[in-house]
């Protein structure tokens, strides 16, 4: 039988001199989703760093599924790689994140201003920003699938208008 130790009874335990015996199936849990929550945390603030090559190998396994019509890993390379070409001081805020098992629920926002040609689009000056919530799956340390719902229409048009 496992035995369930409280904060209090830890702290207590340790304080006294007793030896700790902690077994609990959300022990394992938090470490793993605190990991997989910081692999993708890190892919996805490693945009402020502007090398996107760097930030795939890091991040995006080789064999990555993307779950989106129309892009596969490189094809989401290439896209990305333009649009952080477009805009100088471009950043990616991640507000929330939840995990379970090998996956990882994220909403963050995308920002900056407009300064290069994007989509056929010339350059603004604009600031334009979308959020979206995307649920990676980890494997080997790296993003191995990749499911994103945002508004990009909006933000194009903020572009454009």
């Amino acid at each position: 039988m496992r035995k369930l130790i409280s904060r209090r009874g830890m702290v207590g335990g340790a304080l006294a001199g007793g030896a700790l015996a902690l077994t609990s199936a959300t022990s394992a849990f938090a470490v793993s989703g605190g990991r997989t929550k910081g692999i993708v945390r890190g892919f996805y603030e490693s945009y402020a760093l502007r090398n996107l090559s760097a930030s795939w190998d890091r991040y995006i396994h080789p064999n990555a599924v993307m779950h989106v019509p129309g892009y596969d890993r490189q094809s989401w390379l290439e896209f990305d790689s333009k649009l952080v070409a477009a805009f100088d001081d471009l950043a990616i805020t991640v507000f929330d994140q939840l995990s379970e098992d090998d996956k990882v629920a994220t909403r963050w926002q995308l920002g900056g201003h407009h300064t290069g040609p994007f989509l056929d689009i010339p350059p603004s000056g604009r600031y334009a920003s979308f959020t979206a919530t995307t649920v990676d799956r980890i494997e080997d340390r790296k993003i191995i699938e990749h499911w994103a719902d945002a508004d990009f229409t909006a933000f194009l048009q903020k572009l454009a208008a």
